[in-house]
């Protein structure tokens, strides 16, 4: 149960210049001299170089590490993470914010509130909860892991026995996930994670469910 420990021409209007020719007697005006070519030609500005992606030497350490802070940041300033299509959200508040001690609800797509009990829910924390609770046990988290050169994500795959298995593929930015792909049997799905406390409305969410639930009890 997720509780209060929780979890930026000039059209240079070129007027034509008249020059009215004077009478048959008159001297032809002066012709102006060329202007001479110029020396050099303006330099073009330079785009800035796109850093190379570049792989961590240990790709499961450098996961753990990233689980963690993302997880620890869900944690302290609140997460809500939408489906790509925007239909579902699962929304955790900080410690401060917690409503009779619980403090994590999902919402489905008929905006319906049911509250959640552990942190693997979120994809802010999944990772991060197996690798604690391998360590615990004193094990190792046994995760099939790899690092994409293209884009800089991370990839998991997750053997579900019976020949299915689920593919996670992490977005990274500034040391935390910010998104999820999900691949498995039953379709695609894009996660978006969005730190910080959750808006009133979703507040109401966790409300509602909580008061739902202490009611039956």
């Amino acid at each position: 149960m997720i509780r209060t420990a929780l979890v930026a021409r000039v059209v240079v209007a070129c007027g034509a210049v008249l020059i009215l020719a004077g009478c048959a007697d008159t001297e032809p005006a002066p012709i102006p001299p060329a202007m001479p070519e110029p020396s050099s030609s303006p330099s073009s500005p330079t785009t800035p170089a796109t850093p190379a992606i570049t792989a961590p030497e240990d790709v499961t350490a450098a996961f753990r590490e990233i689980a963690h802070a993302s997880c620890d940041k869900a944690a302290a300033e609140g997460v809500v993470e939408s489906s790509w299509d925007g239909t579902q959200k699962a929304i955790l508040v900080p410690k401060s914010m917690a409503y009779q001690d619980y403090s994590a609800v999902f919402v489905d797509e008929n905006g319906a509130p049911a509250l959640i009990f552990s942190a693997e829910n979120f994809a802010s924390c999944g990772a991060s909860s197996g690798f604690l609770q391998a360590e615990e046990a004193g094990d190792t988290y046994d995760i099939d892991l790899s690092f994409n050169l293209e884009d800089g994500t991370f990839e998991s795959v997750l053997d579900q026995g019976e020949g299915q298995s689920v593919t996670f593929r992490y977005t990274v930015a500034d040391g935390v996930f910010v998104s999820q792909d999900i691949d498995a049997d039953w379709g695609q799905t894009t996660v978006e994670i969005t730190y910080g406390i959750p808006s009133e409305e979703d507040f109401a969410k966790l409300r509602s469910a909580v008061d739902a639930l202490l009611a039956e009890n």
